[in-house]
């Protein structure tokens, strides 16, 4: 058994870092970018450990919950309202991929909010919000159970709904990758318009700011649709760049935060509102 989960462990090892491997360089340019054109100092010490954190908490969540994740799949109705119907042609395709990102972005806006406001799924999300340097790196600084969370919220309905992503183009794929960057990106630079309407860096930082008026506002991924529907948008002033992290918790010890029960660091003694521990 435990010469398989090795095994297992390496073969998943090679398939992430084969699959990292062509983001590699977005990674880097917006790294570089943070680090002349930054909205605050880049920590270096951080963005070490976020680059180190991320393919192994993927790859430990492709070998432990990978198998039971591909057996639900087989389980699951696929593509009731058969919107696939309509993807034979490109125009056809374009909508029904387009469709797959908006129902995504609905999705993963529910899950986002329990993550935050449901104890048990906050151990896990919290590790995400313990950066205290928010930056490029930060989008592979997940706990790895949170694929299961990932699966039952947005997966599992859009496989019912549309069949999953298994034929999801590469431009789709790309988007959500480039739109992980950019949200968490720590630079200065402003995007006009787009402020009001996509998740950028200036609004997301919102969502991981310590200052209480900030908790539970911007929960959106791709844009501030659902947030602005459900009343937890928070748009960002033009001096509006808050520090990160949760304030009772301490960023270091990253790789404890890998433990199937994540650990973290007490930064002092004193009591915290609820609000302040899922901020």
């Amino acid at each position: 058994m435990i010469h398989f989960f090795l095994e297992s462990l390496q073969t998943n090892w090679t398939y992430t870092l084969a699959a990292l491997k062509p983001w590699l360089p977005l990674l880097v340019v917006a790294t570089l970018v943070e680090i002349f054109r930054p909205g605050r100092k880049l920590k270096a010490k951080s963005t070490i450990a976020n680059f180190i954190y991320a393919p192994i908490a993927l790859t430990l969540g492709a070998t432990i919950l990978g198998p039971t994740i591909a057996w639900a799949n087989t389980k699951l109705p696929h593509d009731i309202i058969h919107l696939r119907t309509f993807s034979e042609s490109v125009w056809g395709s374009v909508l029904v991929w387009v469709t797959y990102l908006i129902l995504f972005d609905f999705f993963y806006y529910w899950l986002h909010r329990a993550q935050h406001q449901i104890p048990f799924m906050w151990r896990f999300h919290m590790v995400h919000h313990t950066d205290e340097n928010v930056s490029a790196s930060s989008v592979g600084r997940h706990h790895w159970l949170e694929d299961g969370f990932r699966f039952f919220f947005i997966t599992a309905p859009l496989i019912i709904l549309m069949g999953g992503a298994s034929q999801i183009p590469m431009v789709a794929t790309g988007f959500i990758i480039f739109n992980g960057v950019l949200m968490h990106w720590n630079t200065s630079f402003r995007f006009g318009p787009f402020e009001k309407l996509i998740i950028t860096p200036a609004y997301h930082r919102i969502h991981h700011s310590i200052e209480e008026k900030h908790f539970d506002k911007n929960f959106g991924v791709f844009t501030q649709t659902w947030d602005k529907v459900f009343k937890t948008r928070h748009l960002p002033t033009q001096e509006e760049y808050p520090t990160t992290g949760v304030s009772h918790m301490s960023e270091e010890k990253t790789l404890a935060l890998l433990l199937p029960w994540p650990v973290v660091l007490q930064k002092s003694e004193d009591v915290v509102s609820k609000n302040n521990s899922c901020a």
